[in-house]
C-alpha cells in the first residue's frame, strides 16, 4: 500500500466532504427542514408547559416509534430504540397504578430502601426518565445540526417536568408530605 501522500489524500477529501456538506445544508429544502424543526422545538416547549407526565409520555412513545420507522439506521440505533419502547410501556403502567394509592402504597413496600430516593421508589416510570435522559444526553453527543439538538435538549426538560410531577403523584399516593415545587426543580 502506498503511504506517500495517503494522509495528504485524506485532508483533500475530508475538506471536499465539508465542501458538499455545507453545499447540502444551504438547498432550500435544507432551510425548510431547519424553519420545520424551529416549529416543532415550539410544539414541544407548549407540551412541556401543560406538565402532565401522561402527555410526555405518549409524546416520547410517538417520536421514538417515528424515529424506528424512519430515521433507525443502524442496529444501535434500534437497538436503543426498541427497549426504551418497552419502557414507556412500563412507565405508563405504572402512571395509571400511581393514581390507585392503596396499590401503589402496596407495591411502594416491595422496594428496597436502595431501590428508594427521598422516600420514593425508583420505579419503571422514574427508571424510564433516567435512562430516556441518558439516551437523548448520547444523541447530544453525536454531530448534528443545532436545531436538531435544541430538540433534544426540550425532549430532555419534558422529561424532567414528567418526572417532577410523577413524583408530586409519588409523594400524595404515598400520603407523603407534599414538598415545596422549587424543591422538585433542582
Amino acid at each position: 500500500m502506498e503511504r506517500i501522500g495517503l494522509l495528504d489524500r485524506y485532508i483533500a477529501k475530508i475538506a471536499s466532504d465539508w465542501e458538499a456538506f455545507d453545499q447540502k445544508e444551504n438547498t432550500p429544502e435544507a432551510k425548510e427542514y431547519q424553519a420545520g424543526l424551529q416549529s416543532t422545538l415550539k410544539v414541544l416547549k407548549d407540551l412541556g408547559a401543560v406538565r402532565d407526565p401522561r402527555l410526555i409520555l405518549l409524546a416520547e412513545k410517538v417520536t421514538l416509534q417515528q424515529e424506528l420507522a424512519t430515521y433507525a439506521n443502524a442496529p444501535e440505533m434500534i437497538n436503543s430504540i426498541k427497549p426504551a419502547l418497552q419502557q414507556i410501556a412500563e412507565a405508563s403502567a405504572t402512571l395509571q397504578l400511581v393514581r390507585d394509592h392503596n396499590a401503589y402504597t402496596q407495591a411502594a413496600v416491595t422496594y428496597s430502601s436502595k431501590r428508594k430516593q427521598a422516600g420514593l421508589p425508583l420505579d419503571a416510570f422514574r427508571e424510564f426518565a433516567k435512562s430516556h435522559t441518558a439516551r437523548l444526553t448520547n444523541r447530544l453527543k453525536a454531530s448534528s445540526a443545532v436545531s436538531e439538538k435544541n430538540i433534544l435538549r426540550q425532549r430532555k426538560e419534558n422529561l424532567k417536568v414528567a418526572n417532577q410531577m410523577y413524583m408530586l403523584l409519588q409523594r400524595e399516593a404515598l400520603g407523603l408530605a407534599p414538598e415545596a415545587e422549587q424543591e422538585l426543580t433542582r
